[in-house]
């Protein structure tokens, strides 16, 4: 099964980036996904590989994505995509890039504290804490759909208005 499914491997990685994974992470996330796929062997060959011997894209899409939101949970990000835009390593930082990026920092949280108590805090809570959007949903009595179009609409909000910042600071 895992060699049928490594044969799309490029098209694993292609995937886990448009979901967001930064580049520097996108092969450890689609081994990550590999090792999911051996450990669960016995129950997923048959939703990996259909009848035909294909393998189905919608499942995979489904362990990529949902290796992702582990791996970003666990790797604490305080806005996931910060770290999209840049991919040199931290000694080649200099102190210019350094304030910059303190800056942009600084701006997106006065950008987020501008949107209300109500959606600061929910955009802050699940972005700065390990919390899913489940566990949001069940301590705050918030519906699920809702919590997602919020943060949908917050990371769409701030990659407007500061993704050409990111681009110019990756630069």
């Amino acid at each position: 099964m895992l060699e049928k499914v490594a044969e799309k491997h490029k098209e694993w990685v292609r995937m886990a980036i448009s979901l967001g994974c930064p580049l520097s992470t996108s092969e450890d996330v689609v081994q990550e996904c590999y090792l999911r796929l051996y450990k669960y062997r016995e129950t997923a060959e048959s939703k990996v590989i259909s009848p035909e011997g294909e393998v189905n894209s919608w499942y995979m899409f489904g362990v990529v994505r949902n290796t992702l939101r582990t791996y970003m949970k666990t790797e604490s990000f305080y806005i996931p995509f910060e770290d999209f835009y840049y991919e040199k390593a931290q000694e080649d930082v200099s102190e210019d890039y350094e304030r910059k990026y303190q800056e942009l920092m600084d701006n997106i949280r006065l950008e987020v504290d501008s949107w209300g108590a109500y959606n600061s805090k929910l955009f802050n809570l699940y972005f700065k804490t390990d919390l899913s959007m489940r566990k949001i949903s069940d301590g705050t009595d918030i519906g699920l759909t809702h919590i997602f179009s919020s943060l949908t609409r917050f990371r769409e909000k701030i990659q407007q208005k500061f993704g050409e910042d990111f681009n110019n600071l990756k630069q």
